[in-house]
């Protein structure tokens, strides 16, 4: 169950990571409408680019965290919950909007 205390649009912590095959598309992603562009593929695996220190989909602005393919987002995003495990995690690995990931200039390390 979602806990109504976390709101993503503020932490955006599970759209950070360093790591460039952070986020890997899956078969029920097939049929969205992600741009091209916006996507790499390495030994028969599609996934989501992270160039900057987060997904290229990721909106950052006046404190908030949009995705900008929120109705085509891929299912692993559509699992993620807020307040669950994996968020916590997220929230301590990567930082409220990516604290821990950008450097002190604000950009992705």
């Amino acid at each position: 169950m979602t806990d109504p205390a976390y709101d993503c649009v503020s932490c955006g912590a599970c759209c950070f990571s360093r790591h460039p095959r952070y986020l890997a598309l899956l078969p029920y992603d097939a049929s969205r409408s992600l741009p091209a562009d916006s996507l790499f593929a390495e030994g028969g695996q599609t996934y989501v680019k992270f160039d900057c220190g987060h997904c290229v989909h990721l909106q950052l602005g006046d404190g908030k965290a949009v995705c900008g393919v929120y109705e085509d987002r891929p299912e692993a995003c559509r699992a993620f919950r807020a307040g669950s495990f994996e968020c916590g995690k997220a929230r301590r690995a990567n930082g409220i909007l990516g604290a821990n990931v950008r450097t002190p200039e604000g950009e992705a390390a």
